[in-house]
């Protein structure tokens, strides 16, 4: 159990590394919100209020 904790470990630093290190420009915070907002509103204009 120990060992798979330790892989996990040294896994997840690495991942942590590659997205720190990573050069493309990301989504912004409100590109996200605006995205989400706009799939809320088109599931409130399709479903039927109960």
């Amino acid at each position: 159990m120990a060992a798979d904790v330790n892989s996990y470990d040294t896994w997840f630093c690495a991942q942590v590394q590659a997205a720190l290190e990573d050069a493309r420009s990301g989504t912004s915070q409100v590109q996200v919100m605006q995205a989400a907002q706009a799939l809320i509103d088109a599931k409130r204009q399709v479903e039927p209020k109960s």
